[in-house]
């Protein structure tokens, strides 16, 4: 689509104040560094997830043809963008972190990152419906897919929180990431709930899915538009 057809769709420009941000708040990785809080572990399985999982080559040099190769990570990528359009989706309209007092630049920056990721919840799906082949085989990859993506990205949730803990010089002896204080945050309205994030995945296989259901985008881009970081730049 052209941006005159998809208005929301569209380079933008926003200016983000970190000086009066607490440490502890999880800042964009030059921030973190600069403050002492090591990421490098993170973002190297970060990394070779996404050169690797999602690279040039397959696994291994694994005798995949390069088409077939492409399809797959089409399928993976489109799944990732649904679960980012439902976090996303969950960050716009969750009160729980105002009522917490989060640090509203930091919160600015969440919800601006969610609002695009449901802005853009169907082009990955979209492209690989048009280059995925046709008919069954088309429908077995997005289910492959699926398989692949959703206990990799479950395991990023919880390793990644707990390694970020871990690492943060400013939590000290409260380093450890567990379930008990998780589910006490959603009981507070700070992350979504299991329930919600896992009633995404029986949704994915009907074979009537598509991801402009996730979510709600007039939402997504009126935020874009009025967000502070937005105002700021204007």
């Amino acid at each position: 689509m052209s941006p005159r057809e998809h208005p929301g769709i569209a380079p933008r420009r926003v200016v983000f104040d970190w000086s009066r941000t607490p440490a502890p708040d999880p800042l964009p990785r030059r921030e973190l560094a600069a403050r002492r809080l090591a990421t490098a572990g993170f973002t190297k399985y970060v990394d070779f997830l996404s050169e690797r999982l999602l690279g040039e080559r397959p696994l291994r040099d694994a005798p995949i043809p390069r088409r077939e190769w492409l399809r797959f990570r089409l399928a993976v990528v489109a799944v990732i963008e649904q679960f980012a359009a439902v976090l996303g989706d969950w960050v716009l309209a969750a009160e729980g972190p105002d009522r917490a007092d989060a640090d509203e630049v930091m919160l600015d920056l969440l919800r601006r990152h969610g609002a695009e990721e449901v802005e853009h919840r169907a082009i990955a799906f979209d492209l690989y419906q048009h280059c995925g082949g046709t008919g069954a085989p088309r429908y077995a990859r997005r289910i492959a897919g699926l398989a692949v993506t959703a206990p990799v990205m479950l395991d990023m949730w919880l390793w990644g929180t707990a390694y970020l803990m871990r690492h943060d010089p400013e939590l000290a002896d409260r380093s450890r990431y567990s379930l008990t204080a998780h589910h006490q945050a959603v009981r507070q309205g700070l992350l979504p709930s299991w329930r919600e994030l896992g009633a995404t995945i029986p949704r994915y296989p009907r074979r009537s899915y598509h991801p402009s259901r996730e979510g709600s985008l007039s939402r997504a881009v009126e935020y874009l538009r009025r967000s502070p970081a937005a105002r700021a730049a204007s």
